[in-house]
């Protein structure tokens, strides 16, 4: 199956948890199917904010049911935004967990 299409250099605008306007470009991307299920994407992405602070999200993607995107990619809204530092502090408790 084809993967989803990239989102790098993509420009968004966003509400931030205190209501401020910010805009952010996807400056980095790996794209890659799930090895469990080739209806869903992993997307690994490296944001940089006007500001010109970075972070990094994981976001995924699915084969969508519901009529209007029926058998095509739909983004999965509601990805998690961190830091270096929080995505380092995960991945260090999932290997001390022996989950990886």
């Amino acid at each position: 199956m084809e993967l989803p299409k990239s989102r790098l250099g993509h420009k968004s605008h966003i509400q931030t948890i205190d209501g401020k306007q910010t805009s952010y470009e996807v400056v980095d991307e790996e794209l890659f199917l799930a090895p469990s299920n080739n209806r869903k994407a992993f997307c690994l992405h490296k944001l940089r904010f006007g500001d010109g602070r970075e972070v990094f999200r994981i976001a995924y993607y699915m084969i969508a049911e519901k009529p209007r995107m029926r058998g095509k990619w739909a983004y999965g809204q509601f990805a998690p935004m961190m830091t270096e530092e929080e995505m380092r502090m995960i991945f260090e408790k999932v290997r001390a967990k022996g989950w990886m």
